[in-house]
């Protein structure tokens, strides 16, 4: 597992290493990337990368789950009905996504689409509150918004983001915003 950093500067150093590695993936195939290669590219030694990620694996990981925490997914997998979400964070949502388009070419070139699935579920355990059993329903209600929405991202984007993110919060909010849900 990769290493939570504490400080401001080893954040950033740990974000640095993500977008070298994300930049790679743009250029060839993930499972031909190499360490050596990685860190040549980065102009790093190996034990800086060490310092941060035990495997190239870990610094994917942290790739997606930070990719996923920058994200309003952090809000909308937290959702508790209705009042707390609005038109607005859809929006912010989707042109979050639409910005990432890097990103997600990359998990898709890479057939990573179930990682990023599963690292949404990491995301929405880390939030949870321990419910268990008052409110199971509720945080399947959760996984299953964000899920949804992930899964709705990942299909916006590989046909190409065919209509703005206003129109696909539109679409989502009569759904999530209603206030019988």
């Amino acid at each position: 597992m990769y290493k939570t950093c504490h400080t401001e500067e080893s954040s950033r150093r740990q974000r640095e290493l993500e977008a070298g590695l994300l930049k790679a993936m743009g250029a060839q195939p993930y499972d031909r990337i190499t360490l050596t290669e990685l860190c040549r590219q980065l102009q790093i030694p190996r034990k800086t990368f060490y310092r941060y990620f035990p495997t190239k694996d870990d610094c994917l990981l942290a790739l997606i789950d930070h990719t996923l925490s920058d994200c309003n997914t952090v809000s909308l997998m937290g959702w508790e009905g209705g009042k707390d979400l609005t038109q607005r964070h859809l929006v912010e949502f989707f042109d979050y996504w639409l910005r990432q388009k890097c990103f997600l070419d990359a998990i898709q070139t890479n057939r990573l689409r179930y990682l990023l699935l599963d690292r949404t579920t990491v995301i929405v355990d880390k939030m949870a509150k321990p419910t268990v059993p008052e409110g199971f329903a509720r945080d399947q209600v959760a996984y299953f918004i964000a899920h949804g929405l992930m899964t709705t991202v990942l299909r916006w984007h590989h046909h190409s983001f065919p209509c703005p993110p206003e129109e696909m919060a539109e679409a989502f909010s009569h759904i999530l915003c209603s206030p019988d849900i």
